[in-house]
């Protein structure tokens, strides 16, 4: 490992702690700053990282033809996750009428927790590993985990749900991952990550 990205590769480590200190550790802090504290928190970490990691990222941003061919999968497999819900019972606490849940579910998910999960915490790990398989496995659970930290801190109604996407974040970050991993593109990850979304949208909507 050469001296300027040994260096690199601590920087982001370190800044990828931090964030998951901030993220999970102070999550009452951070609610209690407004609705969208920690998206804005995010964006700066993402900011952070693309200046650490440099001219290199940008390779991250190709898109690859494969991921058209798995679009349509990542969409009937949305819409299949909320018809499941309906049928098992499991409510769905969002209001997916509303602009502004659309546009965080059809938006800022995909692009933002992607940058989080498959660039911010997948870069440090598989540059200090040399094990891009492993950065896929950390990233999938951290990503199913962030949907489960929320069950203390919403009511017991809505737990079942909270249980329920835990289980699907956990398919939905390992799919994403494998685009990371086997394209290194985390702009195919952000366009199976809104497939998904969409679908779980259309699904509400007809």
């Amino acid at each position: 490992m050469k001296p300027n990205t040994h260096a690199r590769s601590y920087s982001i480590a370190t800044l990828a702690l931090i964030y998951l200190v901030l993220r999970f550790g102070f999550t009452r802090q951070l609610d209690a700053l407004g609705p969208y504290a920690a998206y804005l928190m995010e964006v700066g970490f993402v900011i952070i990282a693309l200046g650490i990691v440099g001219r290199p990222s940008l390779r991250a941003f190709k898109l690859p033809r494969a991921a058209f061919y798995y679009f349509p999968l990542a969409l009937a497999a949305g819409y299949g996750i909320f018809i499941a819900a309906g049928y098992s019972g499991v409510p769905i606490p969002f209001d997916l009428v509303g602009t502004e849940t659309v546009l965080f579910l059809l938006l800022v998910a995909p692009i933002l927790e992607e940058l989080i999960f498959r660039f911010l915490l997948w870069q440090p790990v598989q540059a200090l590993t040399g094990r891009a398989w492993l950065a896929l496995i950390f990233t999938a659970f951290l990503f199913s985990y962030s949907h489960l930290h929320a069950i203390w801190f919403v009511p017991p109604v809505i737990h079942s749900f909270i249980i329920y996407q835990t289980a699907y974040t956990l398919a939905l970050g390992v799919a994403c991952g494998y685009f990371v991993y086997r394209y290194n593109s985390v702009t195919g990850a952000m366009m199976i990550h809104f497939a998904f979304n969409l679908g779980f949208y259309l699904a509400s909507r007809f």
